[in-house]
């Protein structure tokens, strides 16, 4: 359960250390406003995915929902 809690908090942290660059890259947004705010859904996201392994898993979920 920790190792789980722990992994979860290390994808968390993954989602908020991603740059804005990468994140344009993936969208194609390149106003802040658009790149901030789909940081705090992949934040968002990776918080209510506790078996996530990796931001890469949480950024796939995110398209399904677009």
């Amino acid at each position: 359960m920790e190792r789980r809690r722990q992994r979860a908090s290390d994808v968390v942290m993954d989602c908020l250390a991603l740059s804005g660059g990468t994140i344009a890259t993936l969208t194609g947004y390149n106003r802040y406003e658009d790149i901030d705010r789909v940081q705090a859904e992949l934040v968002q996201l990776a918080l209510e995915m506790p078996t996530a392994t990796s931001w890469m898993e949480v950024w796939e979920a995110y398209l399904k929902r677009k």
